[in-house]
């Protein structure tokens, strides 16, 4: 591709305005643009920019700042705790996403980790606001009782949101103690802007959304544009000033030195259980020379097992992954010398090195997570000015390696932190391959929790080895990097000719370096153009909003292996469903639109459009989409318990669901539901709940998916003269008239609860409209006579379930399908009815029975395509996981 000389100035001018060091963005959630917008080259757009520029200039010297510029208002706010570099890059930062994602938008918002923009063509300053919101939440769960967690996190959170309305920063944190070992970590604040009763009635909005979106997580934040709070199970904010300096890392001691005469060794551990014939010494006599032997003579330094299973014995060695496969053939050379004269008569025993571990046993222990024995290094200071403030960071550091590790093919994670200007810490972390994601998981974090716990995080440099993960943290860069590991010193300068080979070397390099990069960027923004062209023309003035979902189609070609046969796992009126894995080891499920049929188009268009601005831990997440070269593609998180209606319906699936599973099942729907009619910025209604559009992950928490048919509602109800959905499931009202509602999905749902008790389909696609007894006149009738619990699912897990539950969910469902919608709970309702037993319920009147014989569904739905209605039998996805 050639490059004028224009070009190549516009290109060096455009890397001097914004330097490679600030090219990186920030993680960032959101921006929310309005779908009101102004024309290009406008007044507003001109007083917008200018609006954005004195955002940036104040943040290098407040954290909080508001501003107008002839009819455009805008403010940002930085965390309390932020200093100020960290403002300005964060606000900077945000301005340009703003700029560039919300170009034509008359108001616009967008959340960072340590910032908030927003801006508005209209005065919002001093008046609270909630919406647009975003709701986050740790993908764990507390490990303590639920309920009484919430308690406790929702009283803390209230304290933290008096403290903050109260406070002239309008920022406040709190800890509030849960075990021993446990201790929920608060903060709230508010725009500086908002008197005190604006800022609690605020907060006290946020606080109400913890139930919603984070019951029983290890942490979650709810953003609003004028207030937010976040907490979590660990200290994620600081309370002193990130410029000073730490402890000094000069003249850092050697941990190892003490072990001069075998360089690298730390620790080893030999059982008490001795062997009791020359014979088990020769076989761990054989196992040690042949996990030698495999180590020199492999490349591959990660890991290694070997097992004798005629003699029962196991062994394993594990090579840091920083290392070359040769040092870590020497290191497991002197591992297996010293365990064998360490523990002669030892029939289980482990050893660590700085670059290995080794060990065996007369069991096995593959795939087993250990945690004993278990050897400690740390080296504390006495230096006390920062301590605070160093464990903090620390903290923050480890727990970051650790959530990275276990979702890594290789177990293995190393990431250096800034402390300040002059200081760096390093952290590694690695698990045996052979472990679980979860045990890797479980392992990294019960050395944080247990043998490095928060009163030791004083340490300036230590290290925690279990037999199946390691851990270390230090002052200075101990990777390795062709020397043993050390603190750095002052090296000796090159020669004369080293350096004359450098000086004619780096210019050469970095002149080949900065063509190439600019050849890039040329060919980066003409594909760019292309792809925001194709957004245009499919999405309209929404193309703005949604353009940084969009994956390239190579990308989706190799998560799935270009859409093999082996990768494919289900099928639909829309094409075919795959698993796919990205580079970054995301897990993914891709729908892909049949190019043969134009069906789905305008549900491919609908759901990307909803589905990108909703987000819920009981709605399916969607990470994004492809359209590019006649294909459509939609991209979620790949859920592996397969749909709620396998589990229910086909005779094929091997699990049986617990009433206990079921009941949360039903509850954690009713809350996605929720989000959908009441807390998200969209009103929204499905228009198509059946249990294969539920999901169930790997805790069978379940997720609403399928938003193809969902309709944005701006009243109370609406009309329409196209139907669509799943004969079974549809309203009345709906079906016959065309009315819709939020009550058309209460109603669906109600049917849904009558199958997830019963095992049961309402409508199956042999019986449609001739089955002599429904499913619901079934319910109703044992309802009336008392005997509801004859419906009860005869393939159930367990025996056991709580009658009351059952009878107080089937009236439930009862009361969700009565033929007229005004007598049908409001979801708000549905909720409490679950959640608190002591709400009484009303008394059910008899279910809609308009399926039999009352509708001629060739009539209704006369002059609509096939893709209008679904019926059970036809339209129903085959979900195996995804």
């Amino acid at each position: 591709m050639g490059l004028s000389l224009n070009s190549l100035k516009l290109v060096l001018v455009f890397i001097t305005l914004f330097p490679i060091t600030k090219a990186k963005e920030l993680d960032y959630q959101g921006p929310v643009c309005s779908e009101d917008r102004t024309t290009s080259n406008t007044t507003y757009q001109l007083n917008l920019i200018t609006l954005f520029s004195s955002l940036s200039s104040k943040a290098t010297t407040t954290i909080f700042y508001k501003d107008s510029s002839n009819g455009v208002y805008g403010l940002f706010m930085c965390r309390g705790d932020a200093p100020f570099d960290v403002c300005g890059d964060c606000v900077q930062s945000a301005t340009h996403v703003l700029s560039s994602e919300c170009t034509l938008s008359l108001w616009g918002i967008i959340w960072y980790e340590q910032c908030m923009v927003r801006y508005s063509n209209t005065c919002f300053f001093s008046v609270p606001s909630t919406q647009p919101s975003n709701l986050m939440s740790n993908n764990f769960n507390v490990s303590t009782n639920q309920t009484m967690f919430v308690s406790l996190l929702v009283n803390s959170m209230n304290k933290t949101a008096d403290e903050a309305a109260f406070s002239l920063k309008k920022y406040a944190t709190k800890e509030q103690k849960v075990t021993q070992v446990q201790t929920i970590f608060n903060l709230a604040q508010c725009t500086r802007d908002l008197g005190f009763q604006a800022c609690r009635t605020c907060l006290g909005f946020a606080v109400a959304q913890i139930p919603v979106c984070c019951k029983g997580r290890r942490g979650g934040r709810v953003l609003l544009p004028s207030c937010n709070i976040r907490f979590e199970l660990y200290p994620f904010y600081s309370h002193v000033s990130r410029e000073q300096v730490l402890v000094p890392a000069t003249n850092y001691p050697n941990i190892d030195s003490k072990y001069s005469q075998d360089p690298g060794y730390l620790s080893h551990n030999c059982s008490r259980t001795n062997y009791q014939t020359t014979i088990d010494k020769k076989r761990i006599t054989t196992i040690l020379t042949y996990l030698s032997s495999k180590a020199r003579n492999s490349n591959n330094n990660n890991e290694f097992q070997m097992t004798n299973v005629e003699n029962r014995i196991f062994g394993l060695y594990l090579c840091r992954a920083d290392i070359p496969s040769s040092l870590c053939a020497e290191c497991i050379a002197n591992a297996t010398n010293r365990i064998a004269s360490e523990c002669p008569m030892s029939i289980d025993a482990v050893i660590w090195y700085n670059h290995c571990l080794l060990r065996y046993a007369n069991y096995s222990f593959f795939r087993t997570m250990s945690t004993s024995p278990r050897f400690e290094s740390m080296n504390v200071t006495n230096y006390e000015d920062n301590r605070s403030y160093y464990k903090y960071q620390l903290w923050s550091a480890l727990t970051k390696v650790a959530g990275d590790i276990w979702d890594r093919s290789d177990r293995y994670c190393k990431e250096t932190f800034v402390l300040n200007e002059v200081q760096r810490l390093y952290v590694q972390g690695q698990c045996t391959k052979d472990l679980s994601t979860g045990d890797c998981n479980y392992c990294i974090h019960d050395v944080i929790e247990t043998a490095i716990p928060w009163s030791r995080l004083g340490s300036i440099g230590g290290r925690v080895l279990y037999p199946s993960c390691t851990l270390r943290f230090e002052l200075f860069p101990f990777y390795w990097n062709g020397t043993d590991d050390q603190p750095p010193s002052t090296k000796e300068k090159n020669g004369r000719s080293g350096a004359i080979i450098l000086i004619v070397i780096i210019p050469i390099v970095a002149s080949v370096l900065l063509f190439s990069f600019c050849c890039y960027l040329l060919r980066k923004r003409a594909r760019k153009c292309y792809n925001k062209t194709i957004l245009k023309q499919n999405f309209g003035h929404e193309s703005n909003t949604i353009g940084g979902l969009q994956f390239d189609l190579s990308i989706i070609e190799a998560a799935t292996n270009n859409f093999s046969e082996e990768n494919k796992i289900g099928k639909g009126g829309f094409g075919q469903v795959y698993k796919g894995v990205l580079s970054d080891g995301r897990h993914i499920a891709v729908k892909r639109l049949s190019k043969s049929s134009n069906q789905g188009a305008a549900e491919f268009k609908n759901e990307v459009l909803l589905i990108a601005k909703l987000q819920h831990k009981n709605l399916v997440a969607f990470i994004g989409f492809c359209l590019q070269e006649e294909e459509k593609i939609l991209i979620y998180e790949y859920v592996p318990n397969k749909s709620l209606d396998y589990l229910l319906f086909d005779g094929r699936s091997e699990k049986r669901l617990s009433w206990t599973e079921r009941y949360n099942i039903i509850d954690g729907i009713a809350r996605g539901i929720l989000y959908l009619h009441e807390y998200s910025r969209l009103k929204i209604i499905h228009r198509d709940l059946k249990p294969s559009n539920i999901l169930l992950d790997e805790n069978m928490n379940p997720k609403i998916s399928d938003f193809g048919l969902a309709r944005i509602i701006d009243q109370q109800q609406g009309s329409t003269t196209r139907v669509v959905g799943t004969l079974g499931y549809l309203s009345p009202e709906y079906a016959m008239q065309g009315i819709l509602s939020e009550k058309s999905d209460i109603f669906s749902f109600g049917v849904m609860i009558l199958e997830i008790i019963t095992g049961k389909k309402n409508v199956s696609s042999n019986e449609l409209y001739c089955n002599a007894e429904g499913l619901l006149s079934l319910v109703w009738r044992q309802f009336c006579n008392q005997t509801s619990l004859s419906v009860l699912d005869p393939k159930m897990k367990e025996n056991w379930c709580d009658e009351f539950e059952v009878i107080r969910c089937i009236q439930i469902g009862l009361l969700c399908v009565q033929e007229n919608p005004d007598d049908r709970p409001t979801i708000e309702a549905i909720v409490s009815y679950l959640s608190n037993i002591s709400i009484e319920l009303p008394s059910p009147h008899e279910p809609a029975f308009f399926l039999h014989g009352k509708m001629d569904p060739t009539k209704i739905y006369a002059g609509e395509s096939s893709s209008s209605i679904s019926v059970n039998g036809i339209s129903k996805s085959i979900f195996l996981p995804r």
